[in-house]
């Protein structure tokens, strides 16, 4: 029974091997025909490159043949003329120089300008940080403090909660108004 059943497995095994080599095969002869298709693309223009190369030194042969210095006689004005020109040239030359030690000197003014406004700028904040700090520090030789408002302002709805509660339960009032001359006679001790 188990040998019958391991000859279907081998069966079964190799008719699925036999089944994957005849796809493969299909896949190759596809890939093939694709391949030699391309290749005869490939000859055509190779063929076509050769036959643009042939007709490009055709063309070059052609060209040696025509001339290459034409001799042209000026006249006197034509001449007079070039004169000027090359004149005019030379002065535009020299603008062009001068604009650019312009233009050069341009530059270095706009970096020396942003140059000095940075420090000024950098010296005007500093000077901001320490006059506030010197006015911070006249406040507190003068004993005094600042606060933030929204403190204070928890501060005074608190102290008016308590005047309310005391207001509104003056027995029991009696123990924390106790407590608190207690508190403020032993500060005053220390």
């Amino acid at each position: 029974m188990e040998n019958q059943k391991q000859n279907e497995e081998s069966k079964s095994n190799g008719m699925e091997l036999l089944e994957n080599v005849i796809k493969s095969n299909e896949r190759n002869t596809v890939s093939n025909e694709k391949n030699m298709e391309s290749n005869a693309e490939v000859k055509a223009d190779i063929e076509d490159l050769v036959l643009a190369i042939a007709q490009l030194q055709l063309d070059f042969e052609i060209v040696k043949e025509i001339p290459t210095k034409i001799e042209i006689v000026l006249s006197q004005e034509t001449k007079g003329f070039y004169e000027d020109f090359y004149k005019k040239m030379e002065m535009k030359e020299k603008f062009n120089w001068s604009g650019l030690g312009i233009i050069i000197l341009g530059i270095f003014t706009f970096v020396l300008s942003i140059t000095f406004a940075t420090n000024w700028y950098k010296e005007s904040i500093k000077a901001k940080s320490e006059l506030r700090q010197d006015i911070l520090n006249e406040i507190a030789d003068e004993g005094k403090k600042i606060y933030d408002e929204n403190e204070i302002e928890i501060l005074s709805e608190n102290t008016k909660v308590m005047q309310l509660w005391i207001k509104n339960n003056p027995k029991k009032a009696e123990d924390f108004l106790r407590f608190k001359d207690g508190f403020e006679a032993n500060r005053e001790n220390k």
